[in-house]
């Protein structure tokens, strides 16, 4: 088993209004399917409801063309832009003993940035780091923008 927490991180620019696109991920979750539908199938209340720290949702989604899901648990800082979903059960949890994944929305100025990371343990030492997850965080995250985007025209 792997020893230490491990992070991952990756940040990319968006054109489509910070608080709004926030929001998507953090209280209004309920709409990321329509948003990024290629990608995620659904997002299902568990426990609790969209918007409270500590409400449990899963999610359905596409990652290397298998179908996978996973529960986490949510929460939110409004203050700082940072919604963080922890994984509780589900796909993910078959290789890692430890999976959070961190949603940033930072602006810079006139820039405006998505700034993800994914803080993991591994169950076995020789299990892949979870680059898949982040690069499909990225990938929602530029369908996220460009819907926002599109919806504003």
């Amino acid at each position: 088993m792997a020893d230490t927490a491990e992070k991952l991180e990756a940040e990319i620019n968006i054109k489509s209004d910070p608080d709004e696109f926030f929001h998507s991920f953090g209280g209004k979750a309920h709409q990321l399917p329509n948003l990024c539908s290629e990608k995620l199938h659904a997002i299902d209340l568990h426990e609790g409801d969209w918007k409270t720290e500590g409400s449990v949702k899963h999610w359905t989604y596409v990652t290397d063309g298998k179908v996978e899901t996973v529960k986490e648990r949510f929460k939110v800082d409004e203050e700082n832009r940072i919604v963080t979903l922890e994984a509780i059960e589900g796909d993910i949890k078959e290789q890692y003993k430890s999976y959070k994944a961190e949603l940033q929305v930072i602006s810079k100025g006139v820039s405006n940035f998505a700034h993800w990371s994914i803080e993991y343990e591994t169950i076995k030492e020789n299990d892949p780091a979870p680059t898949k997850y982040l690069h499909w965080l990225i990938h929602a995250a530029k369908d996220v923008d460009a819907s926002l985007l599109k919806a504003r025209k």
